[in-house]
């Protein structure tokens, strides 16, 4: 795996002090108004694409027209300044995004197809040329607005599979998403992530807890991390760790969490960290 680390468009010089082989630029919408000056081409990029415009949260898979066209807009501009800031690094700069699907309340199995359907018609209006567009698989209850939702699409890792491989579409494997899921419906998340191996193009890894524990530093939650770490580790992706507030105190919680995750594959999978 390849050593990733998060960055807003204003940390990128002192993030570089780490020797990172990848940079994410987690974007807000503000984020996208803002150039990027120097030379960072011996280093890749990935560009987390913002969920909200502003204070509206942005819902790829509506079957509300305004709201998709709002999204096809957004998100084209969005792709359009990822495409530019990747001009400063190695590479194809890679794209991921979120596939929305939201709802306060969960919908019935039948109506999931629409939701599936209307996200494919938004991805067939962007242009993605000079990027590679990854879709991430999501938690079954996102935070949003400060309250708990639903996510109705893409947490599966059979529909996450085929729904990429039918529609060409790249895959950000988020290991904490995928670890809340299958604890929301008790399955296993190694199983999860041999199952979505094919498609993995980048990956999101913080540790989890229960249904909706997000983000929790390496070692503070309760994933299986011995074995994640050693299956995902000859993959030649990215990993970039997504612990909360970890770009704090100088990158604090990023540093710590490849100084856990190293120990953990130095020690010969030992998870005690």
């Amino acid at each position: 795996m390849k050593r990733g680390y998060k960055a807003r468009p204003h940390d990128l010089n002192e993030v570089m002090k780490l020797n990172p082989e990848f940079i994410e630029i987690h974007a807000s919408s503000e984020d996208l108004e803002k150039e990027i000056e120097g030379d960072y081409s011996t280093v890749q990029l990935s560009v987390h694409l913002p969920e909200y415009d502003g204070s509206i949260l942005l819902d790829p898979a509506s079957s509300d027209p305004a709201m998709r066209d709002r999204c096809v807009k957004f998100y084209n501009n969005a792709i359009t300044v990822a495409r530019k800031w990747g001009e400063k690094f190695k590479g194809t700069p890679k794209v991921v995004i979120h596939p929305g699907g939201w709802s306060n309340e969960p919908v019935k199995q039948w109506e999931r197809q629409g939701l599936y359907n209307s996200f494919k018609l938004f991805m067939q209006d962007l242009n993605d040329k000079d990027v590679d567009l990854l879709v991430e698989n999501m938690p079954p209850h996102p935070i949003f607005y400060g309250g708990q939702w639903n996510c109705n699409i893409f947490t599966d890792p059979t529909e996450c599979r085929d729904y990429c491989l039918g529609n060409g579409w790249g895959f950000c494997l988020d290991i904490c998403h995928a670890y809340l899921f299958c604890n929301h419906i008790g399955a296993n998340v190694i199983e999860f992530i041999k199952k979505v191996k094919p498609i993995i193009a980048h990956i999101h890894i913080s540790d989890g807890k229960g249904s909706d524990g997000e983000g929790l530093q390496i070692g503070e939650g309760d994933m299986p991390l011995k074995e994640i770490l050693n299956f995902i580790n000859p993959i030649q992706v990215a990993v970039i760790p997504e612990v909360w507030q970890s770009h704090k105190d100088d990158f604090a919680g990023m540093k710590l969490a490849w100084e856990r995750m190293d120990k953990i594959l130095l020690d010969g999978g030992k998870q005690d960290v």
